[in-house]
């Protein structure tokens, strides 16, 4: 039987576990990307805050006692935002993650899609040092980081990279990284977690 929660601060606790239980894996990859996104300084170069670059450098060196963390929930998200025209320029990275096939004759794994959204308004397009077109730059991080890394378990790989625009004036590049993993076999109760794909469980 399932532990009764009593508090707010037991709920809270709970729904926290939720982000490194294997239980539900979009909560669980997201927090893994989230932390592999913000600690990376070459991303957050690229994404080009002028009112967070005191945090990325300091007197032209890397300032890693810098709070990066402000890039999470206004450039870097963990969901797919399309931002409207904007009088001051400003670029963003969307991240989801998704399943929606098993393999063949293999009910015990899905294929997981992580799905990265860039989005780069056009009057910042080029950055200036590197003359590389901002939405590649990033892309080009992206695949460095991810494609054939096994930061979810398993070997992901790109299967999609593919850009566009959008009717605000902001150009896109859509990559999407691909592998296996478990298909939500397993329940955490108690910070114990257990197998019950032949289980039936209320």
């Amino acid at each position: 039987m399932a532990e009764q929660i009593l508090t707010q601060k037991e709920l809270i606790v709970e729904l926290a576990n939720y982000a490194c239980t294997p239980d539900y894996d979009n909560i669980r990859f997201k927090e893994k990307i989230k932390q592999k996104l913000l600690n990376n300084v070459a991303l957050l170069y690229a994404l080009h805050d002028v009112n967070k670059e005191s945090e990325l450098f300091e007197n032209g060196n890397i300032n890693y006692d810098g709070d990066w963390s402000l890039y999470f929930g206004d450039n870097i998200r963990p969901y797919l935002f399309i931002p409207e025209s904007q009088s001051e320029s400003k670029n963003f990275l969307c991240y989801d993650v998704s399943f929606s096939e098993t393999p063949k004759y293999n009910g015990i794994e899905k294929y997981c899609n992580v799905v990265f959204t860039v989005l780069c308004n056009n009057k910042d397009a080029i950055d200036k040092n590197t003359g590389i077109p901002r939405h590649d730059l990033i892309g080009g991080i992206l695949c460095r980081h991810f494609n054939w890394s096994n930061i979810f378990g398993n070997q992901c790989k790109l299967v999609k990279d593919q850009s566009s625009v959008t009717d605000t004036n902001f150009i896109t590049r859509t990559l999407i990284f691909e592998f296996t993993t478990t298909n939500s076999i397993t329940h955490t109760v108690n910070n114990t977690t257990r197998i019950i794909n032949n289980e039936v469980y209320t």
